[in-house]
Formats: C-alpha cells, structure tokens, sequence
C-alpha cells in the first residue's frame, strides 16, 4: 500500500447566527491522506486550517509513493511531519483501518473508557473579567448536575486571587473534591505578562486551601526552573507542558523535576507516537501525562492515544463554551458522518472509540460537499 495524495483543506457546515454566537462548531479543517490500496486517513482539526503550503510543498511530495504504515521513518526523515501532526494523526487512521482494530489497541490498549474534564472558557474578554463570578458558579453547577465531576477554568483576572474566590463559591455550591475536582489554569503568558514567583505561590496556597487539583502553566514556557521550585514548595501538582514539540522540552522538565503532570498537546507535541513516546519518558519518572485537550471532531486522536497511556487518568475536553453541553457544541459536525458522533458520555467518563482506525465513520460524500477551501 503507498500514499498517492495528501490534502488539507476547510469544511463548514449550516449553522444559524444563533448557533454560532453560542460557540457551536460549525467548522473544521480535513486532512486526508489516500492511498492505491483504497483505505484513507482522515484526521481533522477544530478551526480552520493555515495555510497549507507546508503540506503541499513539503510533505505531500516526501510521503507520495511512500508506504502509509511507515509513521517512524517519516517522523524520522521528515522533521516537518511535526509541524502538521495532523498528517501523521490521518496516518495512524490508515494503520488502525488497515489492522482492523481501533489505533488505542495498535498502541498497546490500555483502556476503553477515559474520565474527562471539562475546560470552560466564557464568550467576553479573554481573562473572563466581564463574566459576574455568579455566572461562573452558576454554569460550572448546572455540569457538575448533568454528571460532569471535573472542571477547570482560567485563572486569568488582574487580580487571580478572585478566580480563586470563584472555586471558594463552588465548593460552598455544590460540594468537595469528592463531587467535582477543580482546576485553574494560567495558560503561561496568554494574557500578555507572567507571573512572578511570589504570585504563583500565593495563588497555590490559596488555592490549595479550596481543595484544587491542580494549578497549570504558571510561568513562561521557556521557564524551567520556577516551576520546579514551586512544585517543591507546594503540596498542589503544578503542570504544564501543552505547547512543545517533541522529546527533549519533556525531557528537560523530566529531569529538573518542574511539573507534578506533564500535559503535553496532541498536536502541538508533533503527534500521536510522539505523545506516546513522552507518556512513556514521564511513566520513568513516575510522572502522570495528561494531555492538554481538544473538542470537536479532533478528540478522536486524543480519545484513541489516551486509550493506550497506563499513566493518563483524564483527558480535557478544550475549549466548553458554557453554558453548552460537549454533544451540543460539536453537534452540527456530525454533518461530517454517516453515523452519530461516537463520542458518548457517561457521567464524567467517555467511551474510546473501538471502531477501526480513529474511530470516525467519515462519509466522504459529505466532506466534499461541505468543503469550501
């Protein structure tokens, strides 16, 4: 079997301008790879694609004739395979079609079911400072009421120790960690400056007295060494990890002891096997990988290498818009399909996917039609 074409292009579907102003997904980018042996790949991406030139002038031409099942000689001889790991996701499609198993299984199959984590980001300004903290209650109630038992938010305020009064009102709404786990995430420099030290630590302790789980990327990413002082200062795991590429980054962070979870991307890391290389590097140091997350029709590659992680105990569903529910916000996606979404949710915890390949019954006549790039 060899690849004899690859794309990469955009798909939108109808939505209302109701839809949409809710947050709904009503586009996606589609990579496909095919091949003379009649199985493609299909691997997509919550928004809309960039520019694909890499695609169509790199990769394409080095993976055409090529054999599909090769994954590690093509990460190895084409380094910018990791730029557009959603080439090497539709990859591992072709392999889990080919095998007849679902990808989770070709990995090793650890699991079949995933607990999940919502991560909620309300529609306003990006550091949430014009949603009323009530609201913040109210929504993150209304999940832990429909089953969800996980949550994290952004802990992006002038002043953080407000997202942190906001947790305060959630345990005293609906309960402990024994009815939902809370997390705070500061997403590095996102909001344009870093915290110092002595912020990150007071943020920690303060939040620890609220019972968080975890508090996420305090720091700037190059930033090695302040993570692992607080996370030796401090009794709440300190994480991060989501936005590098490859080994080494992971292998620094490994050896200086800087996060108590790595979180590396999907995506962002250079892909599945490397993911998978990663969870392993991290299980050697008895360090839990949590991937940072995705939505949409994306999660079936995220569903598919959690579902071979031993040290991976949830995987993040990135960004809920609340006050939506997972299944409304990708519903219009299912366009896509020629069978519903098989991402179903039980309480707090989804199925993987055990259909062969990533999991999706991709109809083919429906991706073209609704392509628009």
């Amino acid at each position: 079997m060899k690849i004899t074409a690859v794309e990469c292009f955009n798909a939108r579907l109808p939505a209302s301008e109701t839809e949409l102003a809710k947050g709904v997904m009503a586009s996606t980018s589609v990579t496909r790879v095919l091949t003379d042996g009649g199985v493609t790949g299909y691997a997509f991406s919550p928004a809309a694609a960039p520019d694909p030139t890499l695609v169509t002038t790199t990769i394409a031409p080095a993976l055409m004739g090529q054999d599909p099942l090769a994954i590690e000689h093509h990460l190895q001889g084409d380094p910018s395979l990791l730029q557009w790991p959603a080439v090497e996701h539709a990859l591992w499609d072709i392999a889990g079609k080919a095998a007849g198993m679902p990808v989770s299984k070709l990995l090793g199959g650890a699991r079949e079911r995933i607990p999940i984590y919502l991560t909620c980001v309300w529609q306003g300004e990006s550091d949430q400072s014009d949603v009323p903290p009530e609201r913040q209650v109210d929504d993150i109630a209304r999940y832990v009421s429909h089953g969800f038992a996980a949550i994290k938010y952004r802990v992006w305020r002038p002043d953080p120790l407000a997202d942190v009064a906001v947790a305060e009102a959630v345990r005293q709404r609906v309960g402990g960690r024994e009815t939902v786990e809370l997390m705070l995430d500061r997403t590095a420099d996102a909001p344009g400056t870093v915290w110092d030290y002595d912020t990150a630590y007071r943020v920690a302790r303060a939040f620890e007295e609220v019972d968080g789980t975890w508090l996420e990327e305090c720091f700037d990413r190059e930033d090695i060494e302040s993570p692992a002082r607080l996370a030796a200062a401090v009794d709440i795991p300190i994480t991060g990890g989501e936005g590098d590429r490859g080994l080494g980054k992971f292998a620094q962070y490994l050896a200086a002891r800087s996060f108590d979870i790595v979180q590396p991307d999907t995506y962002n890391c250079g892909g599945i096997l490397t993911l998978r290389k990663i969870s392993a590097l991290a299980e050697g140091f008895g360090v839990p990988c949590i991937p940072h997350g995705i939505h949409g029709l994306a999660l079936a590659g995220w569903l598919q290498v959690v579902g071979a992680l031993p040290n991976c105990r949830l995987l993040e569903l990135a960004i809920t818009v609340p006050p939506l529910l997972p299944w409304e916000q990708w519903a219009p996606l299912e366009q896509l399909l020629k069978s519903p979404i098989p991402f179903r949710i039980e309480g707090s915890v989804m199925e993987i996917p055990q259909s062969p390949g990533l999991g999706l019954d991709v109809d083919e006549a429906a991706i073209d039609r609704y392509r628009v790039s």
